[in-house]
């Protein structure tokens, strides 16, 4: 029998792909990890991993052990849960989100959730891109796309509507506009289109057929900043812009609406810290519609 220790390295190596990454998370070395990986081939008799110039990618082998190591890690987390669970409440949980809702929504609504939770920690991990379930990134994850995996729970958090915003002074100086196309001879903020980790962010040829982009950023709130220095126009988020001082909002019958999606692995969706994270969240969002689908 092989020890049941080597599976968190071997875990570890099929999330990350490189010896050096899986080392680096689990605080050791790479050659600690590739001993523990020779260890549990050894007693398998087969190679759990190719490698690749991309990395380690599982074999036939690997995959099948890859099940039963995750349902092994599992029953663990769940069982060390409960355990703590009945001597200190609660604990920390991951919430992996895009930033704008992340940063500029959920962070300064936090502040019930603590005082009703004490022993509640979360780190919340607001970065331009999907943070993966799968891959234990985070616990509970929001995407702009409704992930579709058997091994999550999903449901939508909430529609949301984004608007058209620019600062006074660049409309002070910019050319008239009236209507939808007088946007044409604009100044645009957008995304950087090849970076772009969502189809969802293809904003601004809603509005424009050929908008002149003279900034462009990975980060939303870039491209905010960006709009309250003057120049352009930004399709940004009603909760992020609505209330901002520094912005104007342009043709106000001009929105489009999106939605966020909150997901957990199905096994985690048991456990009392993720299900009070994710319950306040939801409370929130429909609490906060008016904010969210602001005209």
């Amino acid at each position: 029998m092989f020890d049941w220790n080597d599976l968190r390295f071997f875990l570890e190596l099929q999330r990350s792909g490189r010896l050096l990454t899986a080392a680096k998370r689990l605080n050791t070395t790479h050659s600690t990890v590739a001993r523990h990986i020779e260890s549990i081939e050894k007693h398998l008799g087969t190679a759990l991993f190719v490698q690749h110039a991309q990395g380690y990618e599982l074999t036939p082998s690997g995959q099948a052990l890859l099940k039963h190591a995750e349902a092994m890690e599992n029953t663990a987390l769940l069982a060390q849960e409960e355990i703590t669970q009945a001597i200190t409440p609660l604990g920390k949980i991951r919430l992996g989100v895009t930033e704008g809702i992340g940063i500029m929504f959920f962070t300064p609504r936090m502040k019930s959730l603590f005082q009703r939770y004490p022993g509640l920690e979360v780190e919340l991990v607001a970065v331009p891109r999907f943070v993966s379930i799968l891959n234990r990134e985070a616990e509970i994850s929001i995407h702009l796309e409704r992930p579709n995996a058997d091994l999550l729970i999903t449901r939508k958090l909430t529609d949301y509507r984004l608007a058209l915003y620019a600062s006074q002074d660049y409309l002070d100086r910019a050319p008239a506009l009236h209507s939808r196309e007088d946007l044409a001879r604009h100044s645009w903020i957008g995304y950087v289109d090849d970076l772009l980790f969502s189809q969802e962010l293809l904003l601004l040829n809603s509005f424009c057929r050929a908008p002149n982009v003279v900034f462009r950023s990975t980060s939303v709130i870039a491209q905010q900043q960006a709009a309250q220095a003057g120049l352009g126009i930004a399709v940004l988020p009603n909760y992020m812009a609505g209330h901002d001082p520094k912005l104007v909002r342009v043709l106000p019958s001009e929105t489009i609406q999106r939605s966020y999606w909150i997901c957990t692995r199905r096994e985690l969706h048991k456990s009392v810290r993720l299900r009070v994270v994710w319950d306040y969240l939801l409370a929130l969002c429909a609490a906060e519609q008016a904010a969210l689908l602001a005209e």
